[in-house]
Protein backbone atom coordinates (compact mmCIF):
# COMPACT_ATOMS: atom_id res chain seq x y z
CA UNK A 1 0.00 0.00 0.00
CA UNK A 2 2.80 2.27 0.71
CA UNK A 3 4.53 1.62 -2.11
CA UNK A 4 1.84 2.13 -3.88
CA UNK A 5 1.32 5.72 -2.61
CA UNK A 6 4.51 6.71 -3.16
CA UNK A 7 4.08 5.37 -7.40
CA UNK A 8 1.09 7.40 -7.46
CA UNK A 9 2.58 10.89 -6.15
CA UNK A 10 5.98 10.41 -7.95
CA UNK A 11 3.43 9.90 -10.95
CA UNK A 12 1.65 13.15 -10.53
CA UNK A 13 4.96 15.21 -9.87
CA UNK A 14 6.28 13.99 -13.16
CA UNK A 15 3.08 14.99 -15.18
CA UNK A 16 2.76 17.98 -13.40
CA UNK A 17 5.97 20.02 -14.37
CA UNK A 18 6.11 17.84 -17.43
CA UNK A 19 9.41 16.04 -17.06
CA UNK A 20 10.48 13.41 -18.46
CA UNK A 21 10.15 9.79 -17.33
CA UNK A 22 14.31 9.40 -16.63
CA UNK A 23 14.01 11.81 -13.37
CA UNK A 24 11.62 8.92 -11.79
CA UNK A 25 13.95 7.86 -9.54
CA UNK A 26 14.87 11.98 -7.89
CA UNK A 27 10.98 12.13 -7.97
CA UNK A 28 10.67 8.77 -5.89
CA UNK A 29 13.23 9.70 -3.49
CA UNK A 30 11.56 13.28 -2.89
CA UNK A 31 7.98 11.78 -2.54
CA UNK A 32 9.56 9.60 0.12
CA UNK A 33 11.53 12.17 1.95
CA UNK A 34 8.07 14.31 2.11
CA UNK A 35 5.60 11.92 3.39
CA UNK A 36 7.81 10.52 6.30
CA UNK A 37 7.81 14.24 7.11
CA UNK A 38 3.92 14.79 7.27
CA UNK A 39 2.07 11.33 7.13
CA UNK A 40 1.00 10.79 10.19
CA UNK A 41 0.82 7.32 12.28
CA UNK A 42 -2.88 6.04 12.42
CA UNK A 43 -4.56 6.99 15.65
CA UNK A 44 -1.76 9.42 16.52
CA UNK A 45 -0.72 12.83 15.82
CA UNK A 46 3.10 12.50 15.41
CA UNK A 47 5.02 11.73 12.31
CA UNK A 48 6.81 8.93 11.03
CA UNK A 49 9.96 11.29 11.11
CA UNK A 50 8.90 12.07 14.70
CA UNK A 51 8.86 8.10 15.72
CA UNK A 52 12.46 7.78 14.42
CA UNK A 53 13.92 10.95 15.25
CA UNK A 54 12.01 12.02 18.88
CA UNK A 55 11.69 15.14 17.21
CA UNK A 56 9.41 17.43 14.99
CA UNK A 57 10.58 17.65 11.38
CA UNK A 58 11.49 21.49 10.06
CA UNK A 59 9.48 21.66 6.61
CA UNK A 60 9.50 25.17 6.07
CA UNK A 61 12.28 24.07 3.48
CA UNK A 62 9.98 22.26 1.28
CA UNK A 63 9.89 23.25 -2.45
CA UNK A 64 7.59 22.32 -5.66
CA UNK A 65 9.52 19.13 -7.49
CA UNK A 66 10.10 20.40 -10.77
CA UNK A 67 10.53 24.40 -10.24
CA UNK A 68 12.88 26.43 -11.84
CA UNK A 69 15.55 27.49 -9.86
CA UNK A 70 18.73 29.28 -10.42
CA UNK A 71 22.41 27.57 -9.27
CA UNK A 72 25.24 30.00 -8.63
CA UNK A 73 27.78 29.44 -11.46
CA UNK A 74 30.72 27.04 -10.44
CA UNK A 75 32.49 27.22 -13.66
CA UNK A 76 35.80 28.63 -14.56
CA UNK A 77 37.06 31.30 -16.62
CA UNK A 78 33.73 33.26 -16.16
CA UNK A 79 34.50 36.94 -17.77
CA UNK A 80 32.52 40.40 -16.10
CA UNK A 81 29.51 40.09 -18.22
CA UNK A 82 28.53 36.35 -17.82
CA UNK A 83 25.65 35.15 -15.49
CA UNK A 84 26.41 34.24 -12.25
CA UNK A 85 23.72 32.05 -12.16
CA UNK A 86 22.89 28.68 -14.45
CA UNK A 87 18.87 27.37 -14.75
CA UNK A 88 17.94 24.46 -13.61
CA UNK A 89 15.53 22.15 -12.07
CA UNK A 90 14.28 21.68 -8.74
CA UNK A 91 14.57 17.77 -8.32
CA UNK A 92 14.79 17.26 -4.39
CA UNK A 93 16.98 17.39 -1.09
CA UNK A 94 20.36 15.72 -0.56
CA UNK A 95 20.13 12.70 1.70
CA UNK A 96 23.57 13.73 3.88
CA UNK A 97 23.06 17.71 3.92
CA UNK A 98 21.55 20.00 3.44
CA UNK A 99 22.02 21.14 -0.17
CA UNK A 100 18.95 20.84 -2.87
CA UNK A 101 19.46 18.24 -6.21
CA UNK A 102 18.79 19.72 -8.87
CA UNK A 103 19.10 19.08 -13.00
CA UNK A 104 21.78 21.81 -14.21
CA UNK A 105 21.43 22.85 -18.33
CA UNK A 106 24.34 23.94 -18.48
CA UNK A 107 26.55 21.27 -17.47
CA UNK A 108 23.48 18.58 -18.34
CA UNK A 109 23.89 16.83 -15.05
CA UNK A 110 22.17 16.26 -11.52
CA UNK A 111 24.04 17.94 -9.15
CA UNK A 112 23.67 18.98 -5.53
CA UNK A 113 24.46 22.81 -4.10
CA UNK A 114 22.83 25.14 -1.20
CA UNK A 115 23.13 28.19 -3.48
CA UNK A 116 20.18 27.85 -5.06
CA UNK A 117 17.17 30.12 -5.40
CA UNK A 118 13.91 28.17 -6.30
CA UNK A 119 10.91 29.77 -7.90
CA UNK A 120 7.86 27.60 -7.08
CA UNK A 121 5.17 29.75 -6.54
CA UNK A 122 5.38 31.88 -9.62
CA UNK A 123 6.13 29.44 -12.56
CA UNK A 124 4.21 26.80 -12.71
CA UNK A 125 5.98 24.99 -15.70
CA UNK A 126 9.97 24.22 -15.95
CA UNK A 127 10.99 26.58 -18.93
CA UNK A 128 12.46 24.39 -22.00
CA UNK A 129 16.05 23.98 -22.03
CA UNK A 130 18.57 22.27 -24.67
CA UNK A 131 18.27 19.12 -23.17
CA UNK A 132 16.27 15.96 -23.87
CA UNK A 133 13.67 17.84 -21.71
CA UNK A 134 13.12 20.10 -24.31
CA UNK A 135 12.55 17.47 -26.91
CA UNK A 136 10.16 15.89 -24.63
CA UNK A 137 8.22 18.73 -23.84
CA UNK A 138 7.95 19.58 -27.47
CA UNK A 139 6.91 15.41 -28.66
CA UNK A 140 4.04 15.45 -25.49
CA UNK A 141 2.64 19.32 -26.42
CA UNK A 142 2.79 18.88 -30.11
CA UNK A 143 -0.85 18.58 -31.31
CA UNK A 144 -2.03 15.92 -33.86
CA UNK A 145 -1.82 16.62 -37.07
CA UNK A 146 -4.71 15.24 -39.58
CA UNK A 147 -3.90 15.12 -43.71
CA UNK A 148 -6.15 17.76 -45.67
CA UNK A 149 -6.71 18.21 -48.97
CA UNK A 150 -4.87 20.83 -50.75
CA UNK A 151 -7.68 22.99 -51.26
CA UNK A 152 -8.71 23.56 -47.86
CA UNK A 153 -5.02 23.92 -46.77
CA UNK A 154 -4.46 26.69 -48.91
CA UNK A 155 -8.01 28.32 -47.92
CA UNK A 156 -7.02 28.16 -44.61
CA UNK A 157 -3.78 29.21 -44.72
CA UNK A 158 -5.11 32.21 -47.02
CA UNK A 159 -7.84 32.81 -44.42
CA UNK A 160 -5.27 32.62 -41.65
CA UNK A 161 -3.01 35.61 -43.72
CA UNK A 162 -6.22 37.60 -44.19
CA UNK A 163 -6.76 37.61 -40.22
CA UNK A 164 -3.29 38.45 -39.34
CA UNK A 165 -2.74 41.08 -41.69
CA UNK A 166 -6.59 42.95 -40.33
CA UNK A 167 -5.54 42.62 -36.54
CA UNK A 168 -2.17 43.69 -37.06
CA UNK A 169 -3.84 46.76 -38.82
CA UNK A 170 -2.24 48.65 -42.08
CA UNK A 171 1.08 47.25 -43.14
CA UNK A 172 3.94 49.93 -43.19
CA UNK A 173 6.02 47.51 -45.71
CA UNK A 174 7.36 49.75 -48.49
CA UNK A 175 6.64 46.84 -51.39
CA UNK A 176 8.49 49.70 -54.05
CA UNK A 177 11.99 49.44 -54.74
CA UNK A 178 13.98 52.59 -53.59
CA UNK A 179 16.29 54.61 -56.25
CA UNK A 180 19.63 53.44 -55.71
CA UNK A 181 20.98 57.17 -56.95
CA UNK A 182 19.34 57.81 -53.42
CA UNK A 183 21.22 55.49 -51.69
CA UNK A 184 23.48 57.02 -48.97
CA UNK A 185 26.44 54.96 -48.63
CA UNK A 186 27.33 50.91 -49.70
CA UNK A 187 24.61 48.41 -49.24
CA UNK A 188 27.05 45.89 -48.19
CA UNK A 189 28.19 47.81 -45.36
CA UNK A 190 24.72 47.50 -43.41
CA UNK A 191 23.39 50.72 -40.81
CA UNK A 192 26.45 51.94 -38.71
CA UNK A 193 25.76 54.56 -36.29
CA UNK A 194 28.17 57.22 -35.26
CA UNK A 195 29.29 55.99 -31.95
CA UNK A 196 29.45 52.49 -33.27
CA UNK A 197 31.51 54.04 -36.29
CA UNK A 198 33.95 55.92 -33.91
CA UNK A 199 34.33 52.53 -32.12
CA UNK A 200 35.40 50.58 -35.17
CA UNK A 201 37.74 53.49 -36.72
CA UNK A 202 39.50 53.82 -33.47
CA UNK A 203 39.88 49.61 -32.78
CA UNK A 204 42.24 47.06 -34.42
CA UNK A 205 41.24 43.40 -34.83
CA UNK A 206 41.43 40.84 -32.19
CA UNK A 207 40.79 37.78 -30.74
CA UNK A 208 37.57 37.53 -28.78
CA UNK A 209 37.98 34.28 -27.40
CA UNK A 210 40.20 33.33 -24.07
CA UNK A 211 41.91 30.27 -24.36
CA UNK A 212 43.68 28.10 -21.93
CA UNK A 213 46.63 27.49 -22.69
CA UNK A 214 49.39 27.63 -24.80
CA UNK A 215 48.85 25.10 -27.67
CA UNK A 216 45.88 27.15 -28.41
CA UNK A 217 47.41 30.59 -28.43
CA UNK A 218 50.40 29.38 -30.31
CA UNK A 219 47.64 28.66 -33.38
CA UNK A 220 46.50 32.60 -32.80
CA UNK A 221 48.27 34.86 -34.51
CA UNK A 222 46.86 37.83 -32.24
CA UNK A 223 47.52 36.29 -29.01
CA UNK A 224 50.72 35.41 -30.20
CA UNK A 225 51.15 38.99 -30.50
CA UNK A 226 49.69 39.36 -26.96
CA UNK A 227 52.43 37.29 -25.12
CA UNK A 228 55.35 39.03 -27.72
CA UNK A 229 53.87 42.00 -26.18
CA UNK A 230 54.63 41.01 -22.69
CA UNK A 231 57.97 39.79 -23.45
CA UNK A 232 58.95 42.61 -25.02
CA UNK A 233 57.96 44.79 -21.65
CA UNK A 234 60.40 42.17 -19.45
CA UNK A 235 63.28 43.02 -21.71
CA UNK A 236 62.54 46.77 -21.58
CA UNK A 237 62.56 46.72 -17.77
CA UNK A 238 65.42 44.30 -17.92
CA UNK A 239 63.23 41.85 -15.54
CA UNK A 240 65.94 38.92 -16.07
CA UNK A 241 68.88 37.18 -17.19
CA UNK A 242 69.55 33.88 -19.55
CA UNK A 243 71.82 31.89 -18.06
CA UNK A 244 72.95 28.38 -17.93
CA UNK A 245 71.02 25.77 -15.69
CA UNK A 246 72.17 25.99 -11.81
CA UNK A 247 72.82 22.94 -9.93
CA UNK A 248 71.07 22.81 -6.77
CA UNK A 249 68.71 25.48 -7.38
CA UNK A 250 64.96 25.74 -7.09
CA UNK A 251 63.60 26.51 -10.95
CA UNK A 252 60.35 27.49 -11.31
CA UNK A 253 57.98 27.07 -14.17
CA UNK A 254 55.82 29.87 -16.18
CA UNK A 255 52.52 29.47 -17.20
CA UNK A 256 50.56 32.57 -19.55
CA UNK A 257 47.37 33.76 -18.33
CA UNK A 258 45.25 35.41 -21.45
CA UNK A 259 42.35 37.66 -20.88
CA UNK A 260 40.47 39.98 -22.74
CA UNK A 261 40.57 43.88 -21.66
CA UNK A 262 37.52 45.83 -21.67
CA UNK A 263 36.58 49.59 -21.34
CA UNK A 264 33.60 51.62 -19.33
CA UNK A 265 31.20 50.45 -22.31
CA UNK A 266 31.84 47.20 -22.39
CA UNK A 267 33.71 47.15 -25.67
CA UNK A 268 36.83 44.85 -25.99
CA UNK A 269 40.09 47.41 -26.41
CA UNK A 270 42.70 44.53 -26.77
CA UNK A 271 44.28 41.33 -25.66
CA UNK A 272 46.16 41.00 -22.56
CA UNK A 273 48.81 37.38 -22.32
CA UNK A 274 50.55 37.86 -18.56
CA UNK A 275 53.21 35.76 -17.81
CA UNK A 276 53.05 34.24 -14.11
CA UNK A 277 55.34 31.92 -12.48
CA UNK A 278 54.12 28.94 -10.72
CA UNK A 279 54.81 29.96 -7.30
CA UNK A 280 53.42 26.73 -5.72
CA UNK A 281 56.99 25.35 -6.11
CA UNK A 282 59.17 28.04 -4.27
CA UNK A 283 60.79 26.64 -1.26
CA UNK A 284 61.07 28.29 1.74
CA UNK A 285 64.35 29.62 2.81
CA UNK A 286 65.87 29.27 -0.63
CA UNK A 287 64.03 31.18 -3.45
CA UNK A 288 61.68 33.44 -0.58
CA UNK A 289 62.10 34.72 3.10
CA UNK A 290 59.62 37.44 3.75
CA UNK A 291 56.37 38.16 2.29
CA UNK A 292 54.34 40.79 4.36
CA UNK A 293 53.44 44.09 2.47
CA UNK A 294 51.70 46.65 3.85
CA UNK A 295 48.29 47.14 2.35
CA UNK A 296 46.04 50.71 2.22
CA UNK A 297 43.26 50.14 4.57
CA UNK A 298 39.66 50.85 3.34
CA UNK A 299 39.19 53.52 6.51
CA UNK A 300 42.16 55.41 5.02
CA UNK A 301 40.74 55.64 1.63
CA UNK A 302 37.56 56.77 2.84
CA UNK A 303 39.56 59.27 4.94
CA UNK A 304 41.17 60.70 2.42
CA UNK A 305 38.22 61.10 0.12
CA UNK A 306 36.00 62.56 2.76
CA UNK A 307 39.39 65.21 3.17
CA UNK A 308 39.11 65.64 -0.32
CA UNK A 309 35.37 66.73 -0.60
CA UNK A 310 35.96 68.93 2.13
CA UNK A 311 39.03 70.85 1.01
CA UNK A 312 37.80 70.60 -2.54
CA UNK A 313 41.43 68.76 -3.33
CA UNK A 314 41.19 67.36 -6.93
CA UNK A 315 42.30 63.81 -6.96
CA UNK A 316 44.14 61.69 -9.50
CA UNK A 317 44.53 58.15 -10.21
CA UNK A 318 47.62 56.70 -11.49
CA UNK A 319 47.98 53.25 -12.80
CA UNK A 320 52.05 51.79 -12.78
CA UNK A 321 52.01 49.16 -16.19
CA UNK A 322 53.43 45.98 -15.00
CA UNK A 323 53.48 47.31 -11.57
CA UNK A 324 54.96 44.47 -9.59
CA UNK A 325 57.83 43.80 -12.42
CA UNK A 326 59.64 47.15 -10.84
CA UNK A 327 60.52 45.58 -7.28
CA UNK A 328 63.99 44.24 -7.20
CA UNK A 329 64.71 40.92 -5.90
CA UNK A 330 67.31 39.99 -3.03
CA UNK A 331 66.58 36.33 -3.78
CA UNK A 332 68.13 34.31 -6.16
CA UNK A 333 65.21 33.03 -8.38
CA UNK A 334 65.07 30.99 -11.44
CA UNK A 335 62.54 30.16 -14.00
CA UNK A 336 61.82 28.28 -17.21
CA UNK A 337 61.64 29.69 -20.81
CA UNK A 338 58.39 30.29 -21.38
CA UNK A 339 56.55 27.31 -23.53
CA UNK A 340 56.52 28.56 -27.21
CA UNK A 341 59.45 31.33 -27.12
CA UNK A 342 62.16 29.30 -26.29
CA UNK A 343 66.14 30.34 -27.22
CA UNK A 344 67.12 28.20 -29.88
CA UNK A 345 70.91 29.31 -29.64
CA UNK A 346 70.38 27.87 -25.90
CA UNK A 347 67.60 25.40 -25.31
CA UNK A 348 68.45 24.60 -22.12
CA UNK A 349 68.73 27.74 -20.11
CA UNK A 350 66.95 29.13 -17.64
CA UNK A 351 66.58 33.06 -16.33
CA UNK A 352 67.73 34.42 -13.56
CA UNK A 353 65.27 37.45 -12.11
CA UNK A 354 65.91 40.26 -10.84
CA UNK A 355 63.33 41.89 -10.42
CA UNK A 356 59.61 40.20 -9.01
CA UNK A 357 57.66 38.19 -11.37
CA UNK A 358 53.54 37.86 -10.93
CA UNK A 359 53.05 34.85 -8.94
CA UNK A 360 56.30 35.03 -6.71
CA UNK A 361 55.21 34.98 -3.28
CA UNK A 362 57.58 37.59 -2.58
CA UNK A 363 56.54 40.24 -5.38
CA UNK A 364 54.57 42.30 -3.31
CA UNK A 365 56.90 43.16 -0.70
CA UNK A 366 59.51 43.61 -3.36
CA UNK A 367 57.34 45.99 -4.54
CA UNK A 368 56.20 47.84 -1.61
CA UNK A 369 60.14 48.09 -0.59
CA UNK A 370 60.89 49.81 -3.88
CA UNK A 371 58.19 52.27 -3.55
CA UNK A 372 59.21 52.93 -0.24
CA UNK A 373 63.18 54.27 -1.25
CA UNK A 374 61.66 56.04 -4.03
CA UNK A 375 59.19 57.91 -1.55
CA UNK A 376 61.81 59.11 1.16
CA UNK A 377 62.63 62.69 1.02
CA UNK A 378 66.71 63.30 -0.14
CA UNK A 379 68.46 65.29 2.43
Amino acid sequence: MKNKTLQESARVMLHAKHLPYYFWAEAMNTTCHVHNRVTLRSGTTTTLYEIWKERKPIVRYFHVFGSKCYILAGREHITKMDPKSDDGIFLGYSKNNRAYRVFNTISKSVIESINVVIYDAFIEKVPDVETDVETYVQETNAPTQVNEPETEKEETEQDEHDHMSTSKGPSIKVRKNHPQDLIIGSLDQGITTRRSNEVISNSCFMSKLELKNVKEALTDEFWIDAMQEELNQFKRSELWDLVPRPEGMNVMGTKCIYKNKFDENGTMTRNKARLVAQCYTQVDGLDFDETFALVARLESIRLLLGVACILKFKLFQMDVKSVFLNGYLNEEVYVEQPKGFLDLSFPNHVYKLKKALYGLKQAPRAWFERLTVSCQPRL
